[in-house]
């Protein structure tokens, strides 16, 4: 495989690979079970990726893949009672490969809005979605109170969500 078909391989499994897992963990429950299959489809879709076409919806073509791993899967664990009918499972699939779409239009509508924000808000963010820090950590960075950055929080999430809501709003009258 050329050098930039594995360059491109990899911006895109890197882009789309928690999508992905999610389908797999919301079809298999187990962490542990999900993580190989995970693997399983990574693989697959490497050997695979020339007949990936360029433009078409990455995570779709991997929760593809992704299902045939899971129904092996499923074949070998049949006498487990907490699996669901074969129908509930294709719904299953059916819904969330409805959700893909609007979860871009979410992404991008989020980097929009994000982009709205005041830079301390921003900043708060980041420290804590980014750098993992808990809203004590966030607190005692800042020399604020914990329950202070409790209501920033919540007043930026509603925020956001408002602005996201709206944005969502707009781009569907406007179609």
């Amino acid at each position: 495989m050329p050098l930039s078909k594995k360059t491109d391989f990899l911006g895109l499994y890197s882009k789309e690979q928690k999508k992905i897992f999610l389908f797999i963990l919301s079809m298999v429950h187990r962490q542990t079970d999900a993580e190989d299959i995970m693997q399983q489809t990574a693989a697959e879709m490497w050997r695979m990726f020339d007949r990936f076409k360029e433009g078409t919806n990455f995570a779709a073509w991997g929760i593809t893949i992704a299902r045939y791993r899971i129904l092996d899967y499923r074949k070998k664990q049949v006498r487990n009672s907490l699996f669901l009918s074969e129908d509930v499972y294709r719904k299953v699939i059916q819904e969330f490969q409805a959700i893909l779409p609007s979860s871009d239009k979410r992404k991008n509508a989020l980097r929009g809005c994000l982009n709205k924000l005041k830079e301390s808000d921003r900043r708060m963010l980041s420290m804590h979605y980014e750098d993992g820090f808990n809203y004590k950590q966030i607190a005692e960075k800042l020399r604020a109170s914990k329950t202070g950055i409790y209501k920033i929080m919540a007043r930026i999430h509603t925020n956001l969500n408002r602005c996201i809501q709206k944005t969502l709003l707009i781009w569907e009258t406007n179609g």
